[in-house]
């Protein structure tokens, strides 16, 4: 007899046939390689992971995991290696190219920077000298002040080769400084998802070429090639084929449109820290109250700001609207005013789902759309909305000091969303003098703020805290921390290595609510579903004339569906029992007779 737990499992098990179809195909090519040299959740299993400190050796083919005869050395000298890096923008080159191969944020140090006298060389040996092969390969700092920071990238030892680098490189073409084997990138922003590319490779008579990487100091047609450093590649795809035989569109992406509710939820109360990784907090002796609830919290170990979105005003901005609008300054709203409806709280205000925004060490008069230290406008995202700035008395009504969240957490006047944003020394962002650390002063601040929400009744009759960070270290993508506590979450240190961003937690928000469509990139985006509590089928057994189970998890006075398929096909589910949970675990029994040969069991709890 198989059983499938809850309908979240089916549901996993269909999303994760679909990504084996969406592979590209492969059959072209006598192989394809991909090469990460710091893996991380988006590294796929058959990559390698060669690179300056780890090492070199024979690369795989992808699509097999076979090991092969061709291998790749490295060879560099000065260079340093940096822990902030970026994924490729939805869409772009990199993207499309490299997106489920390579994970351009892993760790622990995705960034290679070069100085003006550094370089680094990958050198491919072991390649057939009668055949072709091509080469994609690009960097990715992701820092969008970091216009004048190119790498040069040069391809050597090869009989023959055709350039096809993307549009936005620049080739001897452009700048005739630039030699045919050449081709500069702008690897400090490269936004737009720029790749060094080179088809119709004939490796030497001996079977090896190799590509190089170093700063770019040469002329930049409309801007300036003089930033302080280059970066080396981090990412390569090499194909035994003459050209390029992978995606040629963006592959396509689950946007899940059918609700995905979490169950049990009703009131949300998000506090949102500042500018440190995962890495610094967890363990951190400076940390102590933060580390203290994960044993009985749930915790996310891959927790990532939406890829390449800094500084800290568009990831505030992201995690109530799904996107950053092409902000990416900590600008005032005087200037970087948002017009747009496309936004959580006007789906909440829809829906009549009170909110509101507590900001620690405003006045609570007027609309606070200005700095006014140690109250930063940059961490209100919902003064950056015309329709919350230019209203007066909806901002009043919505837009509160901090201080009034002890109020009406004890007069059970709370709003059922909740934004939290602790002033500049609080939050972790400033050190205050004689202070050991900003991570001491927001770990100390959580200690005496968070137990008045835990002990709260809002929290107790299906509440949900989330902790988490705008952005890493040194405006890193991450990972940065994402904690959650509920009653309705599995709690226990329970944490997993699940790819989450921004959205996910938008997402997940959204879910709660049931408000939709999904802003933004959370159409997109995996969900938080996996840290909660959902329907599960436990201790089956057989009994007479009927097959009996448990199923634990749920919602007293919500109703229940049990359905039954023999194949797992979406047309093959059928209706066995409905109910009223009168309890969190009830009993069920499938009295079919006779019972096929095999069935499998799901249970469905509504809404």
């Amino acid at each position: 007899m198989n059983l499938s737990c809850t309908r979240v499992s089916v549901r996993h098990w269909i999303a994760l046939f679909s990504l084996v179809l969406c592979l590209p195909q492969l059959a072209a090519a006598q192989f394809v390689a991909f090469n990460d040299f710091a893996p991380g959740g988006g590294t796929h299993t058959n990559a390698t992971t060669w690179g300056p400190g780890a090492g070199s050796g024979p690369l795989r083919d992808i699509a097999s995991g076979v090991t092969l005869s061709v291998s790749v050395g490295l060879f560099g000298s000065g260079y340093v290696l940096t822990n902030e890096a970026s994924s490729p923008a939805f869409g772009t080159p990199a993207f499309t190219v490299f997106n489920g191969f390579v994970d351009f944020v892993g760790e622990p140090n995705p960034s290679i920077e070069l100085g003006n006298t550094a370089s680094v060389t990958y050198f491919f040996s072991g390649l057939d000298p009668a055949s072709e092969y091509n080469f994609q390969a690009t960097a990715i700092r992701g820092e969008p002040t970091y216009t004048n920071r190119w790498s040069l990238f040069q391809i050597s030892g090869a009989r023959a080769f055709t350039n096809a680098h993307t549009s936005g490189a620049l080739t001897t073409a452009r700048v005739p400084t630039i030699t045919p084997p050449q081709v500069a990138i702008n690897t400090g922003d490269n936004s737009r998802g720029d790749l060094a590319w080179w088809e119709h490779i004939k490796p030497s008579i001996d079977g090896t070429f190799s590509v190089l990487s170093r700063k770019y100091t040469g002329p930049v047609p409309g801007g300036s090639s003089e930033g302080a450093v280059g970066y080396g590649i981090t990412g390569f795809r090499l194909e035994h084929a003459p050209v390029y035989s992978g995606r040629t569109n963006a592959p396509p992406q689950d946007t899940n449109s059918t609700p995905n509710g979490v169950n049990g939820i009703k009131t949300v109360f998000l506090i949102v820290m500042e500018n440190h990784n995962w890495s610094t907090i967890k363990d951190s002796s400076f940390c102590p109250y933060i580390n203290s609830l994960l044993p009985g919290a749930s915790y996310a170990n891959r927790y990532f700001t939406s890829p390449g979105v800094h500084p800290s005003e568009p990831n505030y901005i992201w995690l109530i609207a799904g996107k950053n609008f092409g902000i990416r300054d900590d600008k005032p709203p005087s200037i970087n005013h948002i017009n747009s409806t496309n936004n959580l709280f006007t789906l909440l205000d829809a829906a009549g789902i009170a909110w509101k925004s507590y900001q620690e060490n405003i006045s609570g008069g007027g609309c606070p759309d200005v700095d006014q230290y140690p109250y930063g406008v940059r961490h209100n995202p919902f003064v950056f909305f015309d329709s919350v700035r230019g209203n007066s008395t909806y901002c009043q009504s919505h837009v509160r000091p901090y201080a009034e969240l002890a109020t009406d957490l004890t007069s059970h006047t709370t709003a059922r969303f909740n934004f939290i944003t602790p002033n500049l020394t609080n939050d972790m962002h400033d050190t205050t003098p004689g202070s050991p650390s900003s991570r001491k002063q927001g770990d100390d601040w959580l200690a005496a703020q968070v137990p008045q929400i835990l002990n709260s009744a809002a929290y107790a009759d299906g509440g949900l805290l989330i902790i988490t960070w705008d952005e890493g270290s040194n405006d890193s993508d991450g990972p940065i921390g994402l904690i959650l506590l509920s009653h309705r979450a599995k709690g226990g240190g329970y944490n997993n290595s699940i790819h989450y961003t921004h959205s996910s937690t938008l997402r997940t928000i959204q879910d709660i609510f049931g408000v939709y469509p999904y802003l933004g990139d959370a159409a997109v985006a995996v969900s938080l579903q996996d840290f909660f509590l959902g329907p599960q089928i436990t201790d089956f057994a057989w009994h007479t004339n009927a097959f009996q189970f448990n199923v634990i998890n749920l919602l007293p006075s919500r109703t229940n569906i049990i359905q039954a398929s023999t194949d797992l096909t979406p047309g093959s589910w059928i209706n066995i029992k409905t109910n009223v949970a009168t309890n969190t675990i009830q009993a069920f029994s499938d009295p079919t007779v006779p019972l096929p040969p095999h069935r499998f069991y799901r249970a469905i709890e509504l809404q």
